[in-house]
């Protein structure tokens, strides 16, 4: 019913079946047979067919009009509130470091999404340490980051394997730094301990697309994970302390039922 009093207001509205058609993104032979039900519904004419495009309500159709405006507003305040009342949404935060959040979050956020539950997820990007601290306050329900941390209060869960390479212009003396606290940062200190290295030329940047994006306009180099790098930036390979894992980390305080539950297959579907 809620159908037909639909396009009659629209015909009533526009005096024409072609143009309430168009409104209503139907076809006029549609519009027709909604009328023609209401008619037949009421047993009167409501509009008359004066031969050309235009229509013309019947008194019946004018009481009428007033009457299925009315009975729409109730219908749709009837909906407003169903909508306002219904089970609140889920918050669910999740804090990813910046390599995890462009490489790992895109094979695991489809599955969060395909989850039979009212989840309002809110993504929130920092380094490592930011996460794991995060985390510790009750602030974000998962983390994904590129550090092992060990910490009591938080259960840690390997989910990808990761190298890392040297990469840019090999030659030149510049070098971009990660901050301090994120996982690529611990791994560029640990090279330059390595090679015996103090550069005096280097920048840090909080941000691993800005690095990268400055190491494909041939600007200084880098270390970086070879699955953020793009096929035209030169990279070298190094040893095998440089590969590393990407770890999910969630606190082991209760949580939403349904959020622990989803963590919990999520560590199931895609762990190592």
């Amino acid at each position: 019913m809620f159908r037909l009093l639909t396009t009659f207001i629209t015909v009533y509205e526009t005096k024409n079946f072609s143009n309430a058609a168009r409104q209503l993104f139907i076809s006029q032979p549609t519009v027709s047979n909604h009328i023609q039900q209401l008619e037949n519904h009421f047993d009167t004419q409501l509009f008359i067919r004066n031969g050309h495009s235009e229509v013309v309500p019947t008194e019946i159709a004018r009481r009428i009009y007033d009457k299925a405006l009315k009975i729409m507003a109730d219908w749709e305040a009837v909906e407003q509130d169903v909508r306002t009342h219904s089970e609140p949404k889920i918050p669910f935060k999740i804090a990813v470091s910046h390599t995890t959040g462009a490489i790992y979050l895109p094979k695991i956020l489809p599955f969060i999404l395909a989850q039979n539950a009212n989840f309002d997820i809110e993504i929130q990007m920092h380094n490592s340490d930011q996460v794991l601290e995060l985390l510790s306050q009750h602030q974000i329900d998962m983390g994904l980051i590129e550090k092992p941390i060990v910490n009591n209060n938080v259960a840690s869960h390997i989910m990808m394997h990761d190298q890392l390479v040297l990469a840019g212009d090999l030659g030149n003396n510049l070098w971009l730094v990660r901050e301090a606290g994120s996982g690529v940062y611990h791994f560029t200190q640990q090279y330059f301990k390595a090679n015996h290295l103090r550069p005096e030329k280097q920048v840090t940047i909080a941000n691993n697309d800005i690095i990268v994006a400055l190491l494909a306009a041939g600007i200084g180099k880098s270390i970086v994970s070879i699955n953020a790098l793009p096929k035209n930036i030169p990279y070298q390979e190094l040893d095998e302390t440089f590969n590393r894992n990407f770890y999910l980390l969630t606190s082991r305080d209760r949580k939403h039922p349904l959020i622990m539950n989803t963590i919990n297959q999520i560590v199931s579907e895609f762990s190592l």
